[in-house]
This record gives structure tokens, sequence and C-alpha cells, in this order.
């Protein structure tokens, strides 16, 4: 029986409902929003160079020539990087492109110490926010110029390439792409998405984003419900499902790939780094070295991973047929 209680009571729980089932429903509209892949995303921010601006860095003793370069598109993506190259070379020479870790980023030229004869260029990445937010409030008014910057970082690269490609003393046949830890997702879609770059580079990366956040997220968060759920909720935040190593590695082929994990890295399973080798087409390789991951305040690590690349580039280069 309808008694007017119980329509007062059902008139005092339909708002409460119908709010519940719009809050349901746009968390259901936005998961499924970011588990979409934004491939096509990584089309539209291709544009052509609008302007450039070259700051030579001072070092009157270095035998090697250093500058600073900021690069704007049409579209009004932006790259900045720092390029590193023997002083007064006039032949054209490989060129290494480095995507290293966030608070690195362009100066990963000065770990380079001597690259011999080539040219080295180490990006920052498109993210145009605060370096170290503080309180939730401007964390969480931080994510969306970092999404931004997670979807212009690989159109970045192909820009930045756009400029490099025009000096002389870069060897257009010759051009490869480091990716090192937090880079490592970024080289895997940019060095799919530009047939430019001979061959491509991948360091103390791993494959499943979402297994990655979770296994990272050990020492901060002990339960497990907890940790799993902050770890879907970063998966999804970062375009996990977008920037999957795994995704594009394999599209790299006919492009070769090389893979270098390390013995004690305590932030990498070493199952995950073996799972993104094996998602690689041939030709690919897998090389170990010993220490652990590289961290910004390992400086050294990266240093004697960049000595070995720069030592693989020269002894062994990748086939030098001319890239489409």
């Amino acid at each position: 029986m309808n008694t007017p209680a119980l329509k007062v009571r059902r008139r005092r729980w339909l708002p409460l409902a119908l709010a519940l089932g719009l809050a349901a429903a746009a968390v259901a509209f936005w998961v499924l929003d970011h588990l979409r892949p934004r491939d096509a995303e990584f089309t539209r921010r291709r544009a052509a160079i609008a302007a450039v601006r070259v700051t030579p860095d001072v070092f009157p003793t270095s035998p090697f020539q250093s500058e600073t370069v900021a690069i704007s598109a049409t579209n009004g993506l932006s790259v900045d990087f720092r390029v590193l190259r023997p002083a007064g070379e006039p032949r054209p020479l490989p060129l290494v492109v480095i995507l290293g870790g966030h608070e690195t980023g362009r100066d990963a030229v000065d770990l380079v110490g001597d690259p011999g004869p080539m040219v080295v260029a180490a990006l920052n990445y498109p993210y145009h926010g605060p370096a170290k937010p503080r309180g939730w409030r401007q964390i969480l008014g931080t994510i969306p110029a970092a999404q931004r910057a997670l979807l212009d970082t690989p159109p970045a690269v192909s820009l930045a390439l756009d400029w490099l490609i025009a000096q002389p003393w870069v060897d257009r046949t010759r051009m490869e792409l480091v990716g090192a830890s937090l880079g490592v997702p970024f080289a895997a879609v940019a060095g799919a998405r530009d047939p430019r770059l001979r061959r491509v580079w991948l360091i103390h990366g791993a494959a499943d984003n979402r297994s990655l956040f979770e296994h990272n997220l050990r020492s901060r968060i002990a339960n497990g419900w907890l940790r799993a759920g902050a770890a879907d909720l970063l998966f999804l935040l970062s375009y996990g499902p977008t920037l999957e190593p795994a995704r594009w590695v394999p599209r790299i082929a006919p492009r070769p790939v090389v893979i270098i994990g390390a013995t004690d890295d305590e932030r990498l399973p070493r199952a995950n780094v073996e799972r993104l080798f094996a998602a690689a087409s041939e030709p690919k390789e897998l090389l170990w070295t010993q220490g652990r991951h590289i961290e910004p305040s390992r400086p050294e690590v990266l240093r004697q991973l960049l000595a070995v690349v720069r030592t693989l580039v020269l002894q062994a280069p990748p086939p030098a047929a001319a890239p489409p």
C-alpha cells in the first residue's frame, strides 16, 4: 500500500538515486574514454615548423659545440632540446636523440661526455606546468597539462627531427632514438611512427604499464586493494592503453630495436622486460647490464648506458638504406 509516508520517502530518495546514477554514468564514460586508444592524436598534432630559436652554449675550452634549440610548430606544439656535437665538424655524422627522465630532460647531454664522431640531441618533454606541484589543488590542476604533454611527446620528437635532418652535420641515414626509463613508451611510439629513425633503443623499460604502476606502489600503499585501485587510476590518467610499449614496439620493424635491462632493477620486474622483448619483431636484441634502475640521483648509470649506446652506434651502425 502506498501510504503518504512511503510516498514522502520515495520523493526524498529519488534525487539521491538520480544523482548516484548520473555519477556512475559519468565515471563509466570517463573510464571508457581513457581506455580508448588515442593514436589519431599523434597524427593530429604533427605540424610544420613555425619558428626556431638557436642559442649557443658557451664552453670556451671545450672541443665540442653545444647549443639549445627551441622550436614551435604552426599548431602551437613546441619542443626544446640541446645538441652536442664535435666543434667545427663539417661532415654529416650519426645522430642519437635521447628521451630520458623528466628531471634530466635536455641536460642529459651533460652526461654524454665525449660523444666521439656523432651528434647527440636530448629533448625536454613538452610539459607546461609547475615542475613540483604542491598541495592537492595544484596537483589536480596540473593533470590536463601533464596529459597534454603525454600525447604531445611523440609528435615533438618528429618536430625536432624536422629541424635536425636539415642540418649539414646530421647524417639522415643514421638517425637513432634512445628512450630511457620514462622515455621508453614515448620512444616506442615515436620510433614506430617515424620511419626516419633507423634504430630504436629502449633502456630500462618494460611491457604492461598497469602492472608496473602497481609494482612501484608497493612501498607506498600496503593494502593490496587500495594499491590496485591507485594503479588503475594512474594507468587511466596517463593514457596507459595508448602508450603501452608492447603495442608499438612490433611496428618498428623492419628497423632494429635494442632493449637494455638492468639485472638489479628494483622498479621493473625482469618478466616485464622480457615480455617487451617478446613483443618486438625481428631484428631485435636484448642486453643486460649490471646495476639498478636509472634515477636522477644516479647519473653514473645513465652515463654508462649512453657509453654502451655510443660504442654500438659507432661500431655497428644500422642498415643505411635511405629512409622513406
